[in-house]
């Protein structure tokens, strides 16, 4: 049987509780509930026996000024709860309201979700059922607030990273009677980020080309970018691999997760590991309060960039292969592991085999990198893209510099075609740069191409005289470079400093040209 839920209203008088009150006691039945407000009062009694709720009810309104009495689905306190519910139960974070004793005494669906409970464990000690930080548990006990705190959080299911708030809650007295906890999943956060501040992509369309070359590895690239292998982009420096790395990343299904660019040669090594796997709090002086996440962790559901994979030194190599292999990741100063759901895209320029066989580069890693090669070729082996390049270039620097340059003379187009382009697409863009500022005409014309070569490679018409010492020459400004900086920097680290490399490759470098420390 169930409880019955009546409105009565009334002209307002002293004395309409009670007299409502006894007819309902001498007829036998109990209140569960009774709300008053002005003008009328919300009754819920007991089941009981339809002959006696009519009579009671036929009583109720035979009492003097009341004027209506029907039947409500609720009571107004039961109407509130309910609208409460539904709020807290459509928001995006996790809810939990405990009580003094840190008795749960709300959960919503999100909070049951995020902890991994089959239902909400209202009226069981929170401590019970989640193992939270001890620092944490005391601040909630003792009333303090906290605000963004990224805290593991460990239940009989699962251990989820979350940030966490705590609200308390005081009584007419001002004691602590509570306290509302508010958690959002570390990895919603970083999604939630980077649909703010992502950066426009690039996909397969807005890679510039018409040779034959470039095509073919743009139809394997899509091939590729619909599977989630690991892919190794390799190629001289200045061929587009982190372009063609973000057009894989949007022709598969985790373009709408983040895509993160880490260059590992810009890291300093001792930045590189934290940078990547992150750290726990008071890991190492100046480290952020509370930890910080890596940048695979953010990288969650996405893809990860690694640029110039070659520079890793060994013990990251180590860590980077367990990702690999295992899918997780352990911060600096922590014991547990963290999965990740990431894609890996490595790029280099660099001789892995030859760096496998000196010793540098584990094997076992680049066995698991290499899954997927694919090798941009150097622009000398496709200048059928020069002319749709330069139209490009022009294009975008048109705009860039507010001016109207229309094309390029055929004597200029002939002298990009005879060059081979060392630096590759990034030194044609370079060029371009430089003669759309020194243009004056609406035709770039070949005065205006001044490429930064030695006069011995070229002659007047431009024709390449002897290309096959380009090398040599890269190898002797190299050389001379890493001397003047170890000359200035005294240590082999403030010449990295010095370069913009990291240690690694300084060394690396010192042992290529037989350079030593004095």
């Amino acid at each position: 049987m169930k409880k019955f839920r009546y409105r009565i209203r009334f002209k307002d008088r002293v004395g309409m509780v009670r007299d409502i009150s006894e007819i309902v006691a001498n007829g036998g039945a109990n209140i569960s509930s009774l709300t008053v407000k002005q003008g009328e009062i919300y009754l819920q009694v007991e089941p009981l026996p339809e002959e006696k709720l009519h009579s009671i009810l036929r009583n109720i309104s035979c009492i003097p000024d009341v004027y209506e009495v029907t039947p409500v689905e609720w009571m107004p306190h039961e109407l509130a709860e309910q609208q409460l519910r539904t709020v807290i139960n459509s928001v995006q974070e996790g809810i939990l309201s405990v009580n003094k004793n840190l008795i749960i005494s709300t959960c919503n669906i999100r909070a049951t979700q995020i902890l991994g409970f089959d239902q909400p464990p209202v009226g069981k000690i929170l401590h019970d059922v989640v193992e939270l930080p001890e620092d944490i548990l005391e601040l909630i006990k003792k009333g303090k607030p906290l605000e963004q705190k990224e805290v593991p959080i460990k239940t009989s299911k699962r251990i989820s990273r979350v940030m966490l708030n705590s609200k308390p809650i005081f009584d007419d007295k001002g004691k602590t009677a509570g306290a509302v906890l508010t958690i959002m999943k570390m990895s919603e956060i970083r999604r939630l980020a980077h649909s703010l501040t992502r950066p426009v992509m690039v996909t397969f369309d807005d890679i510039i080309h018409r040779s034959k070359k470039i095509k073919e590895l743009i139809e394997l690239a899509k091939t590729v970018a619909r599977g989630d292998s690991t892919v190794l982009l390799r190629g001289e420096s200045g061929t587009g691999k982190e372009l063609f790395a973000r057009a894989i990343h949007m022709e598969s299904s985790r373009k709408d997760y983040p895509f993160v660019v880490v260059n590992c040669a810009a890291i300093p090594d001792t930045l590189l590991e934290s940078e990547l796997f992150g750290y726990a709090d008071g890991t190492f002086t100046g480290a952020k309060r509370g930890g910080r996440p890596g940048l695979f962790e953010f990288a969650h559901r996405g893809t990860i960039f690694l640029d110039e994979i070659a520079e890793i030194p060994p013990h990251i190599q180590a860590k980077l292969l367990r990702v690999l292999q295992e899918g997780s990741v352990r911060r600096l100063g922590e014991m547990e592991e963290i999965r990740v759901d990431v894609r890996i895209i490595a790029a280099t320029n660099r001789p892995l085999e030859e760096m496998v066989a000196r010793g540098d580069f584990r094997a076992d890693l680049f066995y698991r990198l290499n899954v997927i090669p694919i090798y941009l070729p150097p622009l000398r082996e496709h200048k059928e893209d020069i002319p749709v390049l330069v139209d490009y270039f022009i294009k975008k620097f048109n705009q860039k510099f507010n001016k109207s340059v229309q094309g390029i003379s055929r004597d200029a187009l002939e002298l990009m075609l005879n060059y081979s382009w060392p630096g590759n697409i990034r030194e044609l863009e370079n060029v371009m740069e430089r003669a759309m500022n020194l243009c004056k005409d609406h035709i770039i014309k070949a005065k205006d191409i001044i490429i930064n070569t030695p006069p011995i490679l070229f002659s007047q018409t431009g024709k390449n005289l002897h290309l096959k010492d380009i090398k040599d020459m890269v190898r002797e400004a190299e050389k001379e470079a890493l001397l003047i900086a170890l000359n200035q920097g005294g240590s082999a680290r403030k010449a990295a400093k010095i370069l913009g490399v990291s240690h690694t490759t300084v060394i690396k470098k010192m042992k290529k040209y037989g350079i030593t420390p004095n």
